[in-house]
């Protein structure tokens, strides 16, 4: 099941002042963090329980920078919460000041960017991430799906 983008035509539009001057420079990961809360559940994950995302927006001399923290709970065996995740990712775009042109763009604006395109920038470097935490914790990997718009 493909992760979708609620609202995407909207979010695009609003995005739209932006997306026409970003450009992506770098995707960094600042925090990987995994724990087996329950080791029978563990050996056969089922589904995401939940995933979480909070976002934060930074904007100063000529950059905008989006950072992304995320929590995801997989279930196991009966239904049981297995294996708890936490990926922090950030990305850079060049983008200009407020006085340039192209760069006075609302609030509004910045926020539809990081739901859109700074969230497609990121999604592959977390499912990445929650594949090899799986792994490395002696769980199936999990491969999380796409996100679409």
């Amino acid at each position: 099941m493909a992760f979708t983008i609620k609202n995407s035509g909207e979010l695009h539009r609003l995005a739209a002042p932006v997306v026409a001057c970003a450009q992506l420079v770098d995707v960094r990961t600042f925090l990987l963090h995994a724990e087996v809360l329950n080791v029978e559940a563990s050996g056969e994950l089922q589904e995401i329980k939940s995933l979480e995302t909070t976002m934060g927006i930074g904007r100063e001399k000529g950059n905008l920078t989006y950072h992304f923290e995320h929590e995801i709970v997989l279930q196991g065996t009966q239904g049981k919460d297995a294996v708890k995740l936490q990926v922090h990712l950030g990305t850079l775009f060049e983008f200009p000041d407020e006085s340039d042109p192209g760069g006075d763009v609302t609030e509004e604006s910045l926020v539809a960017f990081g739901q859109t395109a700074a969230q497609l920038a990121v999604h592959p470097y977390l499912r990445v991430a929650v594949s090899d935490l799986t792994a490395r914790l002696g769980c199936p990997p999990v491969t999380l799906a796409l996100l679409k718009r």
